[in-house]
């Protein structure tokens, strides 16, 4: 527990922006800055003198901003509070922060405030500050909707000044930050809340660390998106309120012998928690992350496949004039046939030849000309001289035509089933069942490319573990990795084997860890089979001699040997 921040010595600057030019307006921020400016120069509370708490609703430029917060870090000789509510932006390039104010636009990341030169302006070489506190109740646009906002999970690293706690409203992408029909926006209702009513059990006055809690288990009792904080050098001790809570107490007693002790105990035991909380955060934060990666280019699978199907069943444009022409980056070529496989790549400062367009496609020749395929990004392109021989531009016979469209129109209608397995959430209630395919069929990664990660093939069981949408997530690869199984048709299910019941035994599935025999049930010292390392097989019978065991195949007989088999 800190020692309460001077109000005297102390400044605050409120930004807020709650009405947009191009982007979706938050009415719930203007509320924001007047109830915590209420709270914070409330004498119960902070009692920040009034001249001392700046507000800045609907700033008019960048300059406006940066002036007033640089001003204030100079007069401040003890706490400096800058609090910013309304839309968050990142540029798409550096994934750098952006605040943005009325006239802002996610296509013009310059029209917005950038948050390094904020924290420099809090970092001014001459400024007297001590401490400072910095509060972002904002979002990324692009994920927000009206009277709904959400946050990046990378603004509290991005943000984090030296000397600093930093607290951000949330690290969620789902929209929940602005309740509808509530005053406040969710986070900045409960920081008011606790203010200005205080946090019952904790002492007198409120650091950050405390209030960062509360709000946290206040949010979380109400599943909506968890705020973040960082501290720098002690920033969690800042304390900017009294605690409300805290009644007045009866004169202090001498504490008892061991109330040194228990006071650090439970300071090791909140610290314990709050790390705890930091690491199950940043492990969601992950899963997250992965999982708009997968979904990210899902997507991106999807449409590339479907501008190579309007390029191969496209027509080739008449009178097209062969070129020359250089790539800015490396750029993928796909086959005529319609496969998403790129067949080569072309590498920026070497020329090649276009031959043909098809629609949204380009026909270029590589590899020194001898083979051709499909261009589909053609921007920032360099042309060159025309190619006047007529020759270069023949193309594919129509049976050739025919059949890349229909290997196209598959690959389209399988990327399209991946992205929408991928994108789909779990099947509750799902009941894992083994099965076996009857020809052999490729298994796709959860990252949502299209090139498949393993095959499954006839004679092994594999688990079905959960359905998403269209697809089932499967084990392959003896149980150690995973993906999707886009085509169940034919399958045959584990409990779908008929297995003759044996008293008091219950049938398991099991792999053996060296190659081991099958015997015959009825010839003495006959073998009728193997079993091998790294293949699951059922037991469904005991027998004094051993188990009787059933292959992949159906057949079936005695193991003898069941020594360090492992049990499915």
């Amino acid at each position: 527990m800190g020692l309460l921040s001077d109000p005297d010595r102390s400044e605050a600057v409120l930004i807020g922006v709650h009405d947009y030019t191009s982007l979706e307006n938050l009415p719930a921020v203007a509320q924001n800055l007047e109830g915590l400016r209420a709270a914070l120069t409330d004498p119960e509370v902070w009692g920040l003198p009034d001249t001392a708490c700046t507000v800045i609703s609907q700033p008019r430029s960048v300059g406006e901003v940066l002036d007033t917060v640089r001003d204030k870090a100079r007069r401040a000789e003890d706490t400096l509070l800058v609090y910013y509510a309304g839309h968050g932006l990142t540029d798409p390039h550096t994934d750098e922060l952006y605040l943005a104010l009325p006239d802002s636009d996610r296509e013009r990341e310059y029209t917005s405030l950038r948050y390094e030169y904020l924290r420099r302006a809090i970092l001014d070489q001459q400024a007297t500050v001590q401490s400072t506190v910095v509060i972002l109740d904002c979002c990324y646009s692009g994920r927000a909707l009206l009277g709904k906002m959400s946050a990046s999970t990378h603004i509290a690293d991005q943000a984090v000044v030296e000397g600093t706690c930093l607290l951000t409203a949330s690290s969620e992408t789902r929209p929940a930050l602005s309740p509808p029909g509530e005053r406040y926006t969710a986070f900045t209702g409960e920081l008011i809340t606790a203010l200005t009513e205080g946090v019952p059990d904790r002492p007198d006055p409120l650091d950050m660390d405390t209030l960062y809690r509360h709000v946290h288990r206040r949010l979380a009792g109400k599943s909506r998106p968890l705020p973040q904080q960082r501290n720098r050098n002690l920033g969690g001790l800042i304390a900017i309120a009294h605690n409300r809570a805290v009644g007045h107490p009866d004169p202090p007693q001498m504490p008892a012998p061991d109330a040194p002790d228990l006071l650090l105990r439970q300071s090791d035991a909140e610290e314990r928690l709050a790390r705890t909380e930091r690491q199950a955060e940043q492990l969601r934060l992950e899963s997250e992350q992965l999982h708009q990666q997968a979904q990210r280019r899902a997507r991106e699978t999807v449409e590339t496949a479907q501008r190579l199907a309007s390029a191969v069943m496209a027509t080739a444009e008449p009178g097209f004039e062969p070129f020359w022409f250089a790539v800015p980056v490396p750029r993928p070529v796909y086959g005529e046939d319609g496969s998403l496989d790129p067949v080569a790549e072309l590498a920026p400062g070497v020329w090649h030849l276009a031959v043909e367009r098809r629609g949204v496609g380009m026909v270029v020749r590589h590899e020194g000309r001898t083979k051709r395929g499909f261009l589909l990004d053609m921007t920032g392109m360099e042309r060159g001289v025309v190619e006047e021989a007529a020759e270069l531009s023949s193309g594919q016979s129509p049976s050739d035509a025919a059949a890349a469209k229909r290997r196209t129109e598959r690959t389209v209608r399988e990327a399209e089933r991946l992205a929408s397995a991928v994108m789909a959430t779990a099947e509750p209630g799902f009941e894992p069942f083994w099965f076996a395919v009857p020809v052999p069929r490729p298994v796709y990664g959860e990252d949502g490319s299209l090139d498949p990660v393993a095959e499954v093939v006839p004679g092994i069981w594999y688990l079905a573990i959960e359905r998403r949408g269209v697809g089932v997530v499967v084990h392959h690869k003896d149980r150690t990795k995973r993906g999707f199984l886009l085509d169940m048709t034919g399958i045959q299910r584990g409990d779908e084997i008929e297995i003759p019941a044996t008293p008091g035994f219950e049938p398991f599935w099991f792999a053996v860890p060296v190659r081991r025999l099958l015997m015959s049930e009825t010839e003495e010292h006959k073998e009728v089979g193997e079993l091998l390392p790294g293949t699951w097989y059922l037991a469904i019978e005991q027998r004094e001699q051993g188990l009787i065991a059933q292959s992949q195949d159906g057949r079936r007989g005695i193991l003898l040997d069941t020594s360090g088999i492992q049990r499915g």
